[in-house]
C-alpha cells in the first residue's frame, strides 16, 4: 500500500482555509481512500498576500512536496485578489510538481459543505478527490479564477 497526500487551498474569503489529506492506494489500482491528515484556518483579512506563503509553508512542514498526488484550489466567486494569490500558487506548484490541479467553483463547494457538515477545504478536497479517482487529470493551465457570475 502506497500513502501519498492531497492538498486543498481556499483562499477566496478573507479566511485562508489548508486541508491535507493521507490517502491510501489499495493493491487494486482503482481503489483508495483518504482520511483528513490536518486542517487550519486563519482569518487574515486583507493580509493574505503578505501571509499566505508563510502559513503554507508552516503547514507543510511534516509533508514533503513530492508526496502531493494532487492539489484543489477554490476558483471563485470571491475575493479578487485572494482568489488570485491562490491560483497562482497552485498553478506554480502543480506545474513544478507535475501533478494534476483542480480548479472547483465555490457553488459546489459551499453546496457540498452544507449538504454534508464540512468545512469549505474539506468540500473542496472532498470533490477534487472525485475526480482523482475517476482519472480525470486537468492540465494545471486549465485553471483560471472565476470573478464574476457569467450571464
Amino acid at each position: 500500500m502506497t500513502t501519498s497526500f492531497a492538498l486543498a487551498l481556499h483562499t477566496t474569503t478573507t479566511k485562508l482555509e489548508i486541508t491535507i489529506a493521507e490517502i491510501y492506494q489499495n493493491s487494486d489500482r482503482n481503489s483508495a481512500s483518504y482520511i483528513i491528515h490536518k486542517q487550519q484556518s486563519w482569518e487574515l483579512g486583507r493580509e493574505l498576500s503578505v501571509s499566505f506563503h508563510d502559513c503554507l509553508s508552516l503547514f507543510m512542514d511534516d509533508i514533503a512536496w513530492t508526496d502531493l498526488a494532487f492539489l484543489a484550489i477554490a476558483t471563485g466567486i470571491g475575493s479578487f485578489t485572494g482568489t488570485r494569490i491562490g491560483v497562482v500558487a497552485a498553478r506554480t506548484i502543480a506545474e513544478q510538481l507535475n501533478i494534476p490541479l483542480y480548479g472547483i467553483s465555490c457553488d459546489p463547494i459551499t453546496a457540498n459543505a452544507e449538504q454534508l457538515n464540512l468545512s469549505l477545504g474539506e468540500s473542496l478536497l472532498a470533490i477534487a478527490y472525485e475526480q482523482w479517482q475517476n482519472q480525470i487529470y486537468p492540465n494545471w493551465q486549465d485553471v483560471l479564477p472565476i470573478y464574476e457570475q457569467l450571464s
